[in-house]
């Protein structure tokens, strides 16, 4: 894999360390933003997931279903089957709650599993892209959650 492609799959990985860091930064403040965590949740996952299709030189598809994205990496690799829940749970944050609606935001229990799913998730890709040498497998790495 050429030098331009690694650092392709590393700055999608590294938007999805951002999304995760903004998520958690958000819900630390008084009162914390749950609605705009658990958006960039689903949006980390979403990243990761493409970083893996992209490593794996497959076309990236437009979409927000993480089920989606989560069944065709499981295509690639078939740890990723143990993903379909945790993306079953975090595809709705993509769109629910952008814009106003009738149901309250989500509480901050809901709103810690949802970062703690997507910061797993995020985790795993970046553990199976270290063994595919596309991270130094260090911490600080680009592209490395924090």
């Amino acid at each position: 894999m050429d030098s331009g492609h690694r650092e392709l799959v590393r700055s999608w990985l590294e938007k999805a360390s951002h999304d995760l860091e903004t998520a958690r930064r958000v819900i630390e403040r008084e009162p914390p933003i749950t609605d705009t965590a658990v958006y960039h949740c689903q949006q980390a996952a979403e990243k990761a997931l493409k970083a893996v299709i992209i490593h794996h030189e497959q076309p990236v598809f437009k979409t927000h279903d993480l089920m989606a994205l989560t069944t065709h990496c499981a295509n690639i690799d078939p740890d990723f089957r143990d993903w379909i829940d945790a993306a079953a749970i975090l595809t709705p944050y993509a769109t629910h709650y952008r814009y106003p609606c009738n149901e309250p935001d989500p509480d901050l229990a809901e709103t810690v599993e949802a970062i703690d799913l997507a910061s797993a998730l995020v985790g795993f890709v970046q553990h199976k892209l270290s063994a595919d040498g596309i991270l130094g497998g260090h911490p600080g790495d680009p592209g490395d959650a924090q």
